[in-house]
């Protein structure tokens, strides 16, 4: 618009001097002079209102640059400019919403994949390390991975573990199962999966850790709990008519007055209850209810068990208070304290209860130690302790620890065993706060 009345004002101020040269030269020369003062005026605005436009756009631009998208351009313009500026703002806008629609994804993403239990690493072609959740900082013990070299990182680990993270570029993913041992001396089952990813023009290898003993450990209790229900259904349908058929007797041989046959009759009866109670006891492993919690002190629990055995009960915790199904962690701990009886010669039973708490986690748990100062336990039988059936003892029927260890678990707790030097050995009952 501007520019179009200094064109204007150029047209009439020559038509102007052609028409009264030079009769009237005053009026051309203050004509010249004013024209020539509307045409710097009107240059100065036309300049202010593009650099008002050059200095919005740019700083629009550069708050681009910054990652700021909420700011826009002001609506304080010329007429000519506001389509340009309501672009702007309308792309700003959608940036915005655009950019918080990702913010949130990789929230959700970020919750997700720290909750899982699968170890999740992320390593550059450089073999840096660029990304881990909280689950692999727990298993390196670590919150500082960001920037550590993977290869180092991992001979931390044993060697079935490191020949099975070894990254191999001819292949694009791989996946193997290895079971390695932890610090306690527990067998651990681990899923492992490889696959190569594309990222800014660059090729990742993403490592999935996924701890499979637990699942294999519930897998296995459901067909042991499957095996017994069939065998305890069985077993009861033989028994009742077996029962039965046996009072029968012992009334026939009164009759007859036979001392020998009913002697026999008193025989058969007793293994048929011995029997039915063999039955009703791995029915119960197999009907494990499910834990009904209440906020419960496992310190008073302790020291209401101390009149059973002789214990050495230390506390260090000022609140044990968890929340709990006292009946079932009743049966856990006088199952315990009676195999740690029976083990210790000398009656030096020992009771701890602490504080632990996972790495890179605000979850709390209460451990229990019971450590009795025996012969401990071999490789072997603590590698098969907790399966239904196998004993050590001779009158033992294999369902003492298989029952503690369903308990715990229903609680979402753990059950560790460690052998201790020179002599003893610890249970450990971890329970979450």
């Amino acid at each position: 618009m501007n520019l179009m009345i200094i064109l204007l004002s150029n047209i009439i101020f020559f038509m102007l001097c052609l028409y009264n040269l030079p009769e009237n030269i005053v009026l051309v020369i203050f004509s010249g002079f004013f024209l020539l003062g509307l045409n710097i005026f009107l240059i100065l605005k036309h300049q202010k209102s593009q650099n008002l436009l050059v200095t919005s756009l740019e700083h629009g631009f550069l708050n681009f640059i910054d990652g700021d998208f909420s700011a826009s351009l002001p609506d304080k313009i010329e007429q000519k400019y506001k389509p340009l500026f309501e672009q702007f703002n309308q792309a700003s806008e959608f940036l915005r919403v655009e950019r918080q629609r990702l913010y949130q994804r990789e929230m959700l993403l970020d919750i997700v994949i720290n909750a899982s239990t699968v170890v999740t690493v992320l390593v550059d072609h450089r073999d840096k390390i660029v990304f881990t959740n909280k689950q692999c900082q727990e298993l390196f013990k670590t919150n500082a991975l960001i920037g550590c070299n993977w290869s180092e990182l991992i001979t931390e680990l044993s060697q079935e573990f490191q020949q099975s993270l070894q990254y191999d570029d001819t292949k694009l993913s791989s996946e193997s199962i290895i079971s390695s041992t932890d610090k306690n001396g527990q067998s651990q089952a681990w899923h492992i999966a490889k696959s190569n990813v594309r990222l800014n023009l660059a090729t990742h290898t993403l490592y999935l850790l996924k701890p499979m003993t637990e699942q294999l450990a519930r897998q296995e209790s459901s067909t042991w709990k499957k095996v017994i229900k069939v065998l305890s259904h069985e077993l009861n349908n033989s028994i009742a008519p077996i029962s039965s058929m046996c009072h029968s007797g012992k009334l026939i041989s009164k009759k007859l007055n036979e001392p020998k046959l009913d002697r026999v009759f008193n025989s058969i009866s007793g293994r048929i209850n011995h029997l039915s109670e063999f039955v009703t006891g791995y029915a119960s492993f197999a009907k494990l209810r499910e834990p009904i919690k209440n906020r419960v002190n496992l310190s008073d629990i302790i020291s209401q068990l101390t009149e059973l055995y002789p214990i050495k009960f230390e506390n260090q915790l000022t609140d044990t208070a968890v929340n709990l199904d006292q009946s079932q962690i009743e049966q856990v701990l006088v199952n315990l304290l009676k195999n740690a009886d029976e083990a210790d010669p000398n009656n030096l039973t020992q009771v701890n209860i602490c504080e632990v708490s996972t790495h890179s986690s605000q979850v709390h748990h209460v451990k229990i130690d019971i450590i009795d100062f025996g012969s401990g336990m071999s490789d072997e039988v603590i590698q098969h302790a907790l399966l239904p059936f196998y004993s050590t003892k001779h009158s033992g029927t294999g369902l003492g620890l298989a029952l503690c260890k369903d308990i715990i678990e229903a609680h979402q707790g753990k059950l560790l065993f460690s052998n201790l030097s020179p002599k003893g050995f610890c249970i450990s009952v971890i329970l979450p706060r």
